[in-house]
């Protein structure tokens, strides 16, 4: 059918099967007070959805906030509960990155058990003030 709206379901299928969603955590978020350290969450992630390969990862960045010289240190893991509201769990393997105080940025996959709903755990030190940017990709 040339020149019509005519759409081929497999193609369609086919396509949405390569598809990235990309899911913002926190964009220039201040944590930790530099003599305190924090621990923070992002909102609940529904994946019931977003995933249907179940590729799964996190871009982030830590840096310097607040004319800190150095950041605190910081841990980045998953968290995992089957409801919404829930309690979420850190799973054994749930820590993706760890930073020392100069921070740092990178681009990691990660393999989260199956699970309906996911957060994303920013635990900074207290060395510094930090500026966490991350975001989840999901295919």
């Amino acid at each position: 059918m040339t020149g019509s709206l005519y759409l081929n379901p497999w193609r369609t299928k086919h396509m949405a099967e390569h598809r990235i969603r990309t899911v913002f955590l926190w964009k220039g978020f201040v944590a930790g007070s530099g003599s305190a350290g924090t621990t923070v969450d992002s909102d609940p992630i529904d994946l019931r959805d977003k995933s249907v390969k179940g590729n799964y990862s996190v871009s982030y960045t830590v840096g310097t906030a607040g004319g800190v010289a150095t950041c605190g240190s910081a841990k980045l893991s998953y968290l995992g509960c089957p409801i919404y509201g829930g309690t979420y769990i850190a799973p054994t393997n749930g820590t993706f990155a760890t930073l020392g105080n100069a921070g740092g940025s990178n681009i990691v996959s990660i393999t989260p058990p199956v699970m309906p709903f996911m957060k994303v755990r920013a635990t900074i030190g207290t060395s510094g003030t930090s500026l966490v940017t991350a975001a989840l990709h999901v295919q």
